[in-house]
């Protein structure tokens, strides 16, 4: 199993204007190197890393402990353009992480563990401006920020597990939407999976800590879950 991350962003919300996101430090550690410990602590060695805003900085300090991809238009487009440069990269079942989520190591193990094609990791207990879900039947049927709040059954908290028996299709529904909204989460990719048929798993955090990291406050919150971790 391979892991992708998505690092091409620029954290404005944080204010850093000279470093990505996942360089923001948790005690000795920068958020991807634990990230990446996490990764490589439940046998996943195979490690590519989605780069975009001061990508040096990344690579100044992971050098060749990953393989990198460059998201050259990362300032006009979101994610769903960063995931497409893995297309004819990534061969084999993957995790995908955002850059800018901090989790509890045994979500990734879920993660890992799960079942299915594709997976995406749920937080029931709702949050109000992280991508929303909507479940029936067992499985997602809607996946994105527009799901009213009381509609809502959780949240996405910006982990997946694509099987490599669809990634061609994941690919393909990407391929399908980007040109026309290369501004969108890749989330809109899976909602277009489904429409076509396809059935999404997801599995919960269980409680387990967890936040991405938009806004100081989420920041300080990160930090106070790493602590409690450590």
């Amino acid at each position: 199993m391979d892991a992708l991350i998505l690092a091409a962003g620029r954290g404005t919300r944080l204010g850093l204007d000279e470093i990505p996101k996942c360089l923001i430090k948790f005690g000795d550690k920068t958020l991807i190197e634990y990230q990446i410990q996490c990764l490589r602590e439940l046998k996943i060695d195979k490690i590519f890393v989605i780069t975009g805003y001061n990508s040096e900085k990344i690579r100044s300090k992971l050098k060749n402990s990953v393989k990198y991809i460059h998201n050259d238009e990362f300032a006009t487009t979101n994610n769903i353009h960063s995931i497409l440069q893995a297309e004819n990269i990534i061969m084999n079942d993957f995790i995908c992480i955002y850059g800018d989520l901090f989790f509890d190591k045994k979500i990734l193990k879920k993660c890992i563990e799960s079942k299915g094609d594709m997976t995406l990791m749920v937080e029931k207990n709702l949050r109000e401006e992280t991508t929303k879900v909507k479940i029936k039947d067992d499985k997602i049927i809607l996946v994105n920020k527009n799901i009213d709040f009381d509609k809502a059954d959780g949240n996405f908290i910006g982990m997946m597990k694509c099987s490599k028996n669809i990634k061609d299709e994941f690919f393909k529904s990407i391929n399908n939407l980007v040109k026309k909204n290369s501004q969108a989460y890749y989330t809109i990719a899976i909602e277009y999976m489904i429409e076509n048929g396809r059935k999404i798993n997801f599995n919960e955090t269980d409680g387990l800590s967890w936040t991405d990291i938009d806004t100081n406050e989420d920041l300080l919150l990160a930090k106070e879950m790493f602590l409690r971790n450590k």
